[in-house]
């Protein structure tokens, strides 16, 4: 039953939907600036936008595929080693399918003295399901807010850097985070070539 269940599944692919692309707002060449209710301003510039097809538990033996559509940026570093502001490439948003076979949005937010700590990105089902809220920031207002807590899975709450909560669009992204000191980051440009 084992080689049979291995032969059936072998080559099997969980694509992401429609529906599923549409929680995928960004191109891939944006730059963001954020500024922040202090008086602070930073910017992300996307590298580029990746599809591929992935194993997500290697060491299994199911053969399953699943599709991961990432955003990669260049972000200034949280925590640069020697105090001066410098630029790291890490990715910014992937949305794949798991292997329950739900979309996730997994957001990799990292940027000056700032950090999104969550294990796993919330399922778009379940974040459909959610009533949308507005919000109104010193550029646009905004009528289709999904609100993204963090999870303080290792104790990271207790970090300067930690942003409790990410304030998403579906129709254009992330437009604000909260950090947990009072301080927030607002979308306050974007540029796309």
């Amino acid at each position: 039953l084992l080689t049979i269940s291995f032969l059936t599944s072998c080559g099997k692919t969980h694509k992401l939907s429609e529906k599923d692309y549409k929680w995928m707002p960004y191109s891939g060449t944006e730059t963001l600036v954020f500024s922040s209710n202090t008086g602070d301003t930073d910017t992300i510039f996307f590298l580029k936008k990746d599809t591929l097809l992935a194993y997500p538990e290697a060491q299994s033996l199911n053969g399953v595929q699943y599709e991961v559509v990432s955003i990669f940026c260049k972000h200034s570093d949280t925590w640069p080693p020697d105090g001066n502001h410098r630029y790291l490439e890490n990715y910014f948003i992937e949305l794949q399918k798991s292997k329950d076979g739900k979309a996730r949005l997994d957001i990799g937010l990292a940027a000056k003295d700032a950090h999104f700590y969550r294990l796993h990105g919330p399922k778009v089902d379940s974040l459909d399901k959610e009533k949308t809220t507005t919000l109104q920031t010193k550029q646009k207002l905004y009528t289709d807010i999904y609100i993204i807590n963090s999870v303080d899975w290792l104790n990271f709450k207790q970090r300067g850097d930690f942003v409790k909560k990410v304030y998403w669009s579906k129709s254009e992204g992330i437009i604000r985070y909260d950090k947990q000191d009072s301080v927030y980051w607002e979308l306050t440009k974007k540029y796309s070539p």
